[in-house]
Parts: C-alpha cells; sequence; structure tokens
C-alpha cells in the first residue's frame, strides 16, 4: 500500500515538472532558473526520502530475505549433496562387501564340495579295496577248499585204486583195463570231463 502511494506521488510531482515546461515554452529548459533549480532538488530530495522510507528498506528486506533464502538453499543443497555422496559411498562398501561375502561364500562352497567329494571317493575306494579283499578271500577259501576236496578225493581214489590192486594179483592187461574203468568212474563222478591216461 506505501509503495503504490509513493508511484502515486511520483506521477503527481513528474506531471505538475512537465506541466510548467508546456507552459513556459520549449526553451525554458535549457535555461538555468533558481526556482526550478530548487524545486527539481526539493523534488529530488523528497523522493530519495520517501523512497529510502518506504520503498528501499521493503526492497532492501525482500532482497535480503531472498538472498538468505537463496544461501539457506544453496547450504541445505550441499548438506543433502554431501548426504548422497555418503549414502552412495555406504552403497559402495556394502555391495563390495556383499560381492566379497559371495565370493567367499562361492570359494567356501567350491572347498565344501571338493571335500566332499573327496570323502566320497575314498569311501569308494575303501568299500571298493573290502569288497575286493572279501572276494579274493572267498576264491582263496574257494580254492583252497577245492584243493583239500581234491586231494581228499584224490586220495580215497588212490585207496581205492590201491585196494583193488592188492586184492587181485592181475598181469599188465588187467591192471591196464582195471585203470582204465576206474578212470572212466572218476570221468563220470566228475560231471562228463574226459581224463587221457597217460
Amino acid at each position: 500500500m506505501k509503495v503504490r502511494r509513493f508511484y502515486i506521488a511520483c506521477l503527481l510531482f513528474s506531471g505538475a515538472g512537465t506541466a510548467a515546461a508546456s507552459e513556459g515554452g520549449g526553451g525554458a529548459l535549457l535555461q538555468p532558473e533558481i526556482g526550478t533549480i530548487f524545486w527539481t532538488l526539493l523534488t529530488f530530495v523528497s523522493m530519495v526520502l520517501i523512497l529510502r522510507r518506504f520503498a528501499w528498506k521493503p526492497l532492501l528486506a525482500a532482497i535480503d530475505a531472498r538472498e538468505k533464502s537463496i544461501r539457506d538453499a544453496i547450504e541445505q543443497a550441499d548438506r543433502d549433496r554431501e548426504r548422497a555422496e555418503g549414502l552412495v559411498k555406504e552403497h559402495r562398501d556394502l555391495l563390495a562387501e556383499a560381492r566379497r561375502e559371495r565370493a567367499e561364500a562361492v570359494e567356501q562352497g567350491q572347498r565344501d564340495a571338493e571335500r566332499v567329494k573327496d570323502e566320497i571317493l575314498a569311501k569308494a575306494r575303501a568299500q571298493r579295496d573290502q569288497v575286493l579283499k572279501q572276494t579274493e578271500e572267498q576264491v582263496e577259501a574257494g580254492l583252497r577248499k577245492a584243493r583239500g576236496e581234491l586231494r581228499s578225493t584224490a586220495v580215497d581214489l588212490a585207496i581205492l585204486a590201491a585196494e583193488k590192486l592188492l586184492t587181485r594179483n592181475l598181469d599188465d592187461a588187467t591192471q591196464r583195463k582195471l585203470v582204465e574203468e576206474h578212470l572212466a568212474d572218476l570221468e563220470r563222478q566228475s560231471g562228463g570231463s574226459t581224463i587221457m591216461p597217460s
């Protein structure tokens, strides 16, 4: 409201000066007159005082307020930027930490998988060795048993042959025939495998 009054007063003074100049003719402005100089100075000083009282203080206050708000906004933007940079750095650090932990977890998983694989292979080898050993023992036991049975059978057969030879006192042809019969009996007992006399 005060600023509006100031503008109205300026218009009135400037209108009065223009009217006075138009009444005196065009050349009066170039000739210095004490009255005109006085009124011009008085108008100028009045305008400066009025401007100083009603316009400059509010204008300066508005400019100061605007400057302060701009300065505050810049400071707030700097604080926000610093906070954002801190958050970005923290985010990068967290991301690097997560990557490092993931790499360690993958490495640990690979080590664990390798260890489990080695354990499984060791158990499989031990079981294989145990099965091979048991198989060898069973084969060896079977061979021993077969040898024992073979010896027992051979002894029985030798005793039987000797008994037959002792009970008969025969010539070579009869002994040969007796051995061939005995070999045929052996062949029948053993499942049909052919035994050739020497």
